[in-house]
């Protein structure tokens, strides 16, 4: 009979974190909307800005794709913590591949009993992670501009600075929440050069 009156119990405790993380998510939907935009330079808000709540300190990476000859402008905003504004942390990066060379020595005994050693290259590709914008080296900028020359997928990786106000204003009770918007605008890009 014990265990009856134990089941609800656990229920509640396993249920309880699933509905307060749904909560704050709800409640940050749709952030990206809020955010300013720069339509008077030409920028339409882009399908693949995001929204959402991110426990403060924690840093979050979104990949997204970027096509040739687009212009591009990166913000993060988090209008309901004005607190947080000039605060965030982000870095555009990409994976590379390149191709090396690597080299294996091999010593193994010939016909005549000489020990010889034979030297095989080898190419191989390895990625390695290229860092293209960085805002921690550019005085903090809250967004950055930049055209594609060809189409690419980037990550973009935001880190959402800890309050020093205490409790959040935005609406998560009792939380370490911030919502926060990513918003990616575009707008066709400069081609220089002659047209026919």
């Amino acid at each position: 009979m014990n265990k009856l009156k134990f089941l609800p119990l656990a229920a509640i405790l396993i249920i309880a974190p699933i509905i307060s993380f749904a909560q704050s998510q709800r409640e940050c939907y749709n952030t990206v909307s809020f955010c300013e935009t720069q339509k008077k330079m030409g920028f339409t808000r882009n399908m693949q800005s995001l929204s959402g709540a991110f426990e403060q300190g924690d840093t979050s990476v979104v990949q997204i794709i970027v096509y040739k000859n687009m212009e591009y402008r990166i913000s993060v905003c988090s209008p309901s913590n004005p607190e947080l504004l000039g605060q965030f942390q982000f870095k555009i990066a990409e994976d590379v591949t390149k191709g090396v060379w690597k080299e294996t020595t091999k010593k193994y005994v010939d016909d005549a009993g000489v020990e010889q050693t034979k030297t095989t290259r080898k190419r191989v590709y390895e990625k390695s992670e290229v860092v293209r914008y960085d805002n921690s080296k550019d005085e903090m900028s809250q967004d950055f501009i930049f055209q594609s020359n060809q189409t690419r997928k980037l990550k973009v990786k935001v880190y959402v600075p800890n309050s020093d106000g205490g409790e959040m204003s935005s609406g998560l009770s009792g939380s370490s929440y911030a919502c926060v918007g990513l918003l990616i605008e575009h707008q066709p890009g400069v081609i220089s050069g002659f047209n026919r």
